[in-house]
């Protein structure tokens, strides 16, 4: 049996939900960089669309029984299963880098701030935690501040950073 000691720091509350907050923030963005780097999200996005304009032309000439652009749009339907598979590899191949952070992280937070305990002055919906299927709270311990900083400010600040991408990206 392993047992790991991760000696308990004192701190004062608000560094302790700042530092959470950051955590959840910074594993939000590693993933995000992660899925981005190893997922290859241009490559599915253009499958995506292939797959899209093959199935649509499809429909259009079945529609208007065009029996020749239908034997001819056969031929290109035949490569969507190869072209869905390589999609599902892409998607596979980012979630295997994410997948770990997303289960070693929280644990690493519950571990480090067993104390810790947020108030917040609202009450925000959380899902499945009652029989009420939502149930609004405002109170956290470390791994519920670290799931609303890591969804919330997270995201936030993932579109802020799409922003100033497309932003320099146009500049130049």
């Amino acid at each position: 049996m392993v047992v790991i000691d991760i000696e308990v720091i004192q701190v004062s509350d608000m560094v302790s939900t700042v530092i959470i907050a950051a955590i959840g923030i910074g594993t939000s963005l590693l993933i995000s960089w992660l899925m981005v780097k190893y997922g290859n999200r241009g490559r599915i996005k253009e499958i995506q669309d292939e797959m899209n304009k093959v199935n649509k032309d499809m429909m259009e000439a079945t529609k208007n029984n065009d029996k020749a652009r239908l034997a001819k749009l056969e031929k290109e339907a035949d490569k969507l299963p190869a072209l869905m598979k390589e999609s599902m590899l892409l998607n596979f191949k980012g979630m295997a880098f994410s997948l770990p952070l997303i289960i070693i992280v929280p644990w690493v937070v519950i571990q480090a701030f067993p104390g810790f305990v947020i108030t917040l002055p609202f009450n925000l919906p959380v899902p499945f935690r009652s029989a009420n299927i939502i149930d609004w709270r405002n109170t956290f311990g470390p791994n519920g501040w670290f799931w609303i900083t890591f969804i919330f400010l997270g995201g936030a600040s993932q579109l802020v950073y799409s922003k100033v991408k497309d932003m320099k990206k146009n500049k130049q």
